[in-house]
């Protein structure tokens, strides 16, 4: 689990807004309410319907928060396990691995590969949301030293493949994201994540690693 006490300070990433962890989700800016994605949490309420089980497996095994693990499914793939998304460059799953993003976790072939430690992992095997989830959340272990497992750091790191300092007007949080100069992707991020909260709506039964129960538990 992540250093709570550290979370719940207001923090940046050099120039960014400031932003801080509460019992009732990511506040940013001069925010009095997290900012979720409007209305019934129905997106993440699916997402742990239909595979609670392996993210909270995943969560267990990674130790890794599960609200983040749901998040991450939420805006790479809305709960799609097969979704798929190449770049430019791409010309066979076999040929060029690091150009395809698949499954619900929507992490490339190469990085689910190294993040699993599994070489033979193809895109069949990425269709399987256990699989997808199991990958993805090492990813997010992986980058754990670098994000502190702080919820817009999670979001950028996974999506960029680090933390990079980025400038554009349009970017409040000032970390590399795609599409470049903007904060969209960590935008969506956070209102799933705060959506969460919603899920979880009583602390006791809230899945444990996560945010939900470590705050208000």
């Amino acid at each position: 689990m992540p250093d709570l006490a550290a979370l719940r300070e207001p923090h940046g990433f050099k120039d960014s807004q400031v932003w801080y962890l509460t019992p009732m989700g990511l506040l940013v800016g001069g925010e009095n309410v997290p900012r979720t994605s409007g209305g019934p949490p129905r997106t993440v309420r699916n997402i742990w319907q239909n595979f609670g089980a392996d993210i909270a497996a995943a969560a267990r095994k990674h130790d890794v928060p599960v609200e983040l693990v749901i998040a991450t499914i939420a805006t790479e793939s809305r709960g799609n396990p097969n979704a798929e998304r190449t770049e430019p460059g791409f010309v066979s799953y076999q040929a060029t691995p690091g150009r395809v993003s698949i499954g619900l976790m929507q992490t490339l072939i190469s990085t689910a590969r190294e993040a699993s430690g599994n070489p033979a992992l193809g895109p069949a095997d990425l269709r399987m949301p256990a699989v997808s989830i199991d990958a993805g959340t090492a990813y997010i272990a992986r980058q754990g030293g670098i994000t502190g497992f702080d919820p817009p750091k999670v979001a950028c790191a996974y999506n960029a493949g680090g933390l990079y300092h980025n400038t554009g007007s349009a970017n409040r949080w000032r970390m590399r994201q795609y599409p470049i100069g903007t904060g969209a992707h960590a935008d969506r991020f956070v209102a799933w994540f705060n959506d969460c909260f919603l899920l979880f709506d009583d602390p006791a039964q809230a899945p444990q690693p996560g945010f939900v129960r470590a705050l208000q538990g």
